[in-house]
Parts: structure tokens; C-alpha cells; sequence
């Protein structure tokens, strides 16, 4: 099992609501045409737009459009290679984000997510196995640089859309989705806003060792973790571009193309407003990782917000809340975006 599960709650099945009528469109003047689905529902839809790529995956990108011209709030998911939605145009459909559905039934923001390439079309109700159980073409085409550039091309093309305010756009990312969030957030000065929640803060190699620290066992033991921790790493570095090794459920490549990313770094690179969310009880990223990038952040001058959610978990949640409370948190970050 990955150490960076996959930031999710349990689907909100979209069968809840009214049937979606599909319609089609596509641009008939290009060799390898654009294609749009709409997927409406009783006050709201969802659009899938694909953009072909020569000698590329296609980019695959999903937005609800505002009632009127609106900001643009991205969510970008955690790790693995669950799609944000499936069996739209049919009677068993769900999202795996769980803050997107509501955002977007708004009708206040364009609400997007994107398509990982060669992700999993399915819905998966267990839970989330790193890219273990992900294709063999998944895992040889991810890593961070390849999940940046997909995303850089799908917001840059919905920035244009006319119903987008491009001077205004939010990007959430979830647990792994932080990472990208960041990185998106220093290459595209157009990302106003960054939202981080459950997410690392300095670099993952950072995380692994917190998470030694705060464990319960001895000093023995957790000299022999960190020992462990330093093997594995030397080994990933060895061989950085493999994609049929594997460590704690992702590639080497993945590893050695994510380690090297620190969500601090780039976001003092970048002139978005920050908004952390972290729970204090996170058993994947520790809450020290979130606060390490908070602390850089703030003594730099940096406009950054810092919630810290008494026994919340990876995905916020606490014992005493649920699916409400955690939408709390999230309605929390919509209006810290309005704000401004």
C-alpha cells in the first residue's frame, strides 16, 4: 500500500440525481477532432472535452459551466489512476472527488477536473492500492512532469473559454494532487490560488521520515525504518526511469520524478495565495510536513492561510464528523477564494 493513499471519500453516485441526457460534438475541420460530451442533469451538466495529442495520450478534462461568466476552481486528485467520474451517460455513474458535485450544482465557478492518461475507466469501491493495481500503460507514462504537462494543457484550454474568468482561478489539489497544485501554481502565473489539503509540504522523502519520528516503536526501530527508507530511496535513484520497479506502490520513475518536488519551493515561485488544510491525525502525510511549508511560507511575506483540523485524518474526516463535516472544510476554502 502506497504511504499516500489517495485523498477520497466514498463516491457520490450521481444515479441520485435525474437521468443525464449526452450529447456529442466534435470539430469536424481537424484531422484528429476536438470532442466534447455534455452530460446534462435536471440544474446543472458536466462536460468532457478531449483535445488529441500527435504522438501523445489525448487530454481529457471535465467542467461544469457557471450560470455566468465565473472563476475557475481545478481539483486535482490524489494519487493513482482512479478517474474523477464514470458511467457518465449511464444509470451507474459516480465522481471519486468528493468536493466537485456540490461546487458544481452551484452554478457560482466553472468546476473542472482532468483525465489521467491510461487511468482506470471503471469505478473502484475498495481502497485506492498506489498505482499497483493501475495498467502497465499507466505506470509507464506517469510521473510528475507528464501529470504537469497534461494539466497545464486542459486549464489552459478551458482558460479560454468565454464563460471563464482567467483572472481568477483556484487550484485544489488532494494529498498527491497538492504536489501538481504547487507545481501548477509556479509554471501558469494565471493560478490565483492554491488550496492544499492533506498534502505534503516540503517533499515526500520529508514525509516518509516525519512519519518514522512520530511512530511508536523505539529508537531501534525507528533507526531501522529510516535505514530502510535510505535503501529503498538509493535504489529508486539507481535506476530513476524504471516503470517495472516498484516501491511503497508506485514506479521508480514515478518516485524519482515526485521526490524531487517541494510544494514550498515552488509555490514561493509562484504568486498565488496559499490556503493549507491538513489534519492533525493524518497517518499518511504528517501534519509537521504542512507546517514546515507554512512556516517558510509566512516568514517570507507570503499571503497563506494554516487550518488545522483536531483529530482529522488524511481526507480531514474526524470521529466525530462525517461526509457534512468534511464538506465543511471544503466550503471553508470556497469562501477563503471569494474573499478576495
Amino acid at each position: 500500500m502506497s504511504r499516500f493513499a489517495n485523498c477520497r471519500m466514498s463516491s457520490i453516485f450521481l444515479g441520485l440525481l435525474l437521468a443525464a441526457s449526452v450529447s456529442v460534438a466534435s470539430n469536424a475541420h481537424a484531422a484528429e477532432a476536438e470532442r466534447r460530451e455534455t452530460f446534462d442533469f435536471k440544474t446543472w451538466s458536466i462536460q468532457r472535452i478531449t483535445l488529441p495529442q500527435a504522438g501523445q495520450p489525448a487530454v481529457s478534462y471535465y467542467l461544469s459551466p457557471p450560470k455566468t461568466k465565473a472563476p475557475l476552481v481545478l481539483f486535482v486528485q490524489g494519487s493513482g489512476c482512479i478517474a474523477p467520474f464514470s458511467g457518465l451517460g449511464t444509470d451507474n455513474r459516480s465522481a471519486s472527488i468528493f468536493p466537485y458535485v456540490g461546487l458544481a450544482m452551484g452554478g457560482r465557478f466553472a468546476v473542472m477536473a482532468v483525465d489521467k492518461p491510461y487511468q482506470t475507466a471503471g469505478r473502484q469501491d475498495g481502497e485506492p492500492n498506489g498505482a499497483l493495481e493501475c495498467s502497465a500503460e499507466f505506470n509507464k507514462h506517469y510521473s510528475y512532469d507528464t501529470w504537469l504537462a497534461t494539466l497545464r494543457t486542459a486549464l489552459q484550454h478551458a482558460l479560454a473559454r468565454p464563460d471563464v474568468d482567467p483572472s481568477r482561478v483556484l487550484v485544489v489539489g488532494m494529498s498527491e494532487g497538492g504536489v501538481l497544485a504547487a507545481g501548477l501554481a509556479r509554471a501558469m502565473p494565471q493560478v490565483s490560488a492554491v488550496a492544499l489539503v492533506g498534502s505534503s509540504g516540503t517533499t515526500q522523502l520529508y514525509d516518509m521520515i516525519a512519519s518514522t519520528y512520530q511512530g511508536s516503536g523505539s529508537d531501534a526501530d525507528k533507526l531501522k525504518e529510516l535505514q530502510l527508507i535510505e535503501a529503498t530511496v538509493k535504489q529508486i535513484m539507481a535506476e530513476p526511469d524504471s516503470v517495472s520497479k516498484f516501491a511503497w506502490g508506485h514506479t521508480y520513475r514515478r518516485w524519482s520524478s515526485f521526490l524531487a518536488q517541494s510544494p514550498a519551493d515552488n509555490l514561493l515561485q509562484s504568486k498565488a495565495r496559499v490556503y493549507i488544510a491538513s489534519g492533525m491525525q493524518d497517518k499518511s502525510v504528517p501534519i509537521l510536513s504542512s507546517e514546515a511549508m507554512y512556516a517558510q511560507l509566512r516568514m517570507r511575506g507570503r499571503d497563506v492561510t494554516m487550518v488545522r483540523v483536531p483529530g482529522g485524518s488524511h481526507d480531514l474526516l474526524t470521529e466525530a464528523g462525517g461526509r457534512e463535516q468534511v464538506q465543511q472544510e471544503y466550503d471553508a476554502i470556497v469562501r477563503w477564494f471569494e474573499g478576495r
